[in-house]
């Protein structure tokens, strides 16, 4: 069995020094040797295309990964696990999703709440559950391996189904309720076959063009629109928007008048509040259900794919 690890940064490959945590090129490897000490059948082969904390995760390395990912595929491996930080691992997992689902070898994201030195850390879990889902060639495609603090066992969560974390948690869990798979000593799928959702790697622009907007109580709504190519409204939690408030009404006209679409995520079909009647009158269009991130990465490698062409 043989794996290609692309080291990518992140808490995963850093240590604190004093009071700031930073990477090191030390610690990536601390994966690799820790999961040896339980078994050496496995043989590694390592990449690293680049090397940031994730919360600085940029275009830039989006395309550099995509890239790796590609030039990886090509080689003589039974599977891929990419290190990355918690910060934006949603957004790098669904791009590669989107570029990758397709693929005939699984590809893991791997990640860890707190470095591999701290006795919290989840890491380490997180690798040996990677390489577990790749050696029981249950799947193929891109997922993410994560285990929630309080939890014995760790998740193989589908990108594109990933919530985004809970205010002040590292945890991480599907918007179907459940993961796709799970490892306790073992892999247990619990989903069906994965839909095809890749449509090849993309080269994202360097600015997305997109300005996202949380609701809350009191917002006037006086953004700037220079620049913006799409706007995503993230709804309280019952998939509501303050239709009420006469600043929405006057910035979605502006933004139709610069034929700017103006989207809302996390809407289900069926019964839903009145408020969300006016949702068609205003301008606002409802995205099919799914999460957040899913739907600003599909946004931005299309506005991506309209600028390349």
């Amino acid at each position: 069995m043989k794996i290609a690890v692309i080291f990518t940064g992140g808490t995963i490959g850093s240590v604190v020094k004093g009071m700031w945590m930073s990477t090191d090129d030390s610690a990536k490897f601390a994966l690799i040797a820790n999961y040896k000490k339980v078994t050496s059948d496995t043989e590694f082969v390592t990449s690293s295309p680049y090397t940031v904390l994730s919360e600085n995760l940029s275009a830039k390395e989006l395309n550099l990964l995509q890239k790796e990912v590609e030039k990886t595929l090509q080689k003589d491996v039974d599977g891929i696990i990419v290190t990355h930080g918690t910060d934006s691992l949603h957004y790098a997992a669904c791009a590669l999703e989107y570029a990758f689902g397709n693929c005939e070898i699984p590809v893991v994201l791997v990640s860890s709440a707190y470095p591999l030195e701290d006795e919290r850390e989840n890491g380490n879990k997180n690798f040996e559950a990677a390489v577990e889902f790749i050696k029981s060639k249950k799947a193929k495609g891109v997922f993410v391996s994560y285990k929630n603090e309080k939890e014995t066992k760790t998740n193989i969560h589908i990108p594109t189904n990933m919530l985004q974390h809970s205010e002040l948690s590292a945890d991480i869990y599907s918007i179907t309720g459940e993961p796709f798979a799970e490892y306790d000593r073992n892999i247990t799928l619990l989903k069906g076959k994965l839909s095809e959702k890749s449509f090849g790697a993309v080269e994202y622009s360097e600015n997305s063009g997109i300005l996202v907007i949380d609701s809350h109580p009191g917002d006037g709504f006086g953004y700037s629109l220079d620049g913006v190519k799409a706007v995503i409204l993230k709804p309280y939690h019952s998939a509501t928007l303050d239709t009420a408030n006469e600043n929405l009404h006057v910035f979605c006209r502006k933004a139709k008048e610069l034929k700017i679409p103006v989207f809302v995520v996390g809407v289900k079909s069926g019964v839903a509040y009145e408020s969300t009647k006016l949702f068609d009158d205003i301008g606002i269009t409802p995205l099919p259900y799914g999460t957040f991130v899913s739907a600003y990465m599909r946004i931005w490698a299309e506005l991506s794919k309209r600028k390349h062409l």
